[in-house]
């Protein structure tokens, strides 16, 4: 058994959709986690694959990445926002 842990966002669902059209959950055990707990699952050897930020590749011993798809953007993304109890300040520093 393969164990795998994914991203549960919305924006991993066609890739997501792919694994299970080919057979392939199965195959494995799946977790869903946040980017934060996908990477440490891999770094840590909990997991044998992860869906996870591109940043953490340094941190994981001898990665391997096994396809040449990924979830990425080359312009401006508008599903990302900053929420907070406090009010945001801004301060614009002037040379």
């Amino acid at each position: 058994m393969i164990k795998i842990s994914a991203i549960s966002y919305l924006n991993t669902k066609p890739f997501l959709y792919g694994l299970f059209q080919k057979g392939i959950d199965e195959l494995t055990e799946m977790s869903f986690d946040i980017p934060s707990v996908c990477a440490q699952k891999l770094i840590s050897g909990e997991v044998d694959l992860g869906l996870i930020p591109v940043a953490v590749i340094p941190q994981i011993k001898n990665p391997y990445i096994i396809s040449d798809y990924c979830i990425g953007t080359e312009g401006e993304v508008k599903t990302v926002s900053i929420f907070g109890k406090k009010p945001l300040l801004l301060q614009l520093v002037l040379h």
